[in-house]
């Protein structure tokens, strides 16, 4: 009858002590909460790079970013950040939440529209300041050197903003994940020797940017914080 019984069941509990089940369920539901957030901060990423390429497109400007340039931003941001959002711990109340709907999709409709706000957010202030530069006459090359950093900078904000979909960042220890917040510190110094280390330079296309520049970069890329 057990062997039967076994064979016949979708589930088998190898150990039915309550304690066992209710961590499991603990598990499970930190596993699907740090799935969503790395979807969440993917998609939004992508969309915001979609976004301002095509507007840059349809504006008549030059393309915001080289294709070695996207594939850095991929890297330095995507790359790192959202391994180490999957390792995010788990929110006080996660046990306190109601059972999620069996036919919920990933993405709610609330964090769609998020998405789509952050996508739009990301790309405008990106343009902005590839625009700006270029109107203001910088070079091709610095204005996409600036592009490139404010993407970055918004991704940073972006990824801190993805730990939780309920609380804000302000109230959130960065240092409960330390490998998203020592992963942070790394991209940032990667883009450092991206803007300034010579080799890079010609990898990249990219040159120096002034102090002025970066002060306006902070203040740009810090609205993603205020929106969400």
């Amino acid at each position: 009858g057990t062997d039967v019984a076994r064979d016949s069941s979708d589930v088998v509990l190898g150990d039915d002590n309550f304690a066992t089940i209710v961590a499991g369920v603990e598990e499970g539901r930190i596993a699907y909460q740090n799935i969503r957030n790395v979807v969440y901060l993917l998609v939004a990423a992508g969309t915001a790079e979609v976004l301002t390429v095509a507007s840059a497109v349809l504006l008549g400007l030059p393309l915001p970013f080289v294709p070695a340039q996207l594939l850095w931003l991929n890297l330095v941001t995507n790359g790192l950040q959202d391994v180490a959002l999957a390792f995010e711990p788990a929110e006080r109340d996660v046990l306190n939440r109601p059972p999620r709907p069996p036919r919920e999709r990933i993405l709610s409709p609330l964090m769609l529209h998020q998405t789509l706000l952050m996508g739009m957010i990301m790309a405008a202030g990106t343009l902005y300041m590839f625009a700006s530069s270029l109107k203001a006459g910088v070079p091709l090359d610095k204005a996409r050197t600036i592009a490139l950093t404010t993407m970055v900078f918004f991704q940073f904000y972006q990824a801190a903003n993805c730990r939780s979909a309920t609380q804000s960042i302000f109230r959130l220890n960065p240092l409960t994940n330390p490998l998203l917040f020592f992963s942070m510190i790394a991209a940032f110094f990667a883009q450092l020797a991206v803007i300034y280390v010579p080799a890079f330079q010609w990898i990249f296309r990219t040159v120096p940017i002034s102090a002025g520049e970066w002060l306006k970069i902070g203040a740009i890329t810090s609205t993603i914080v205020i929106a969400v």
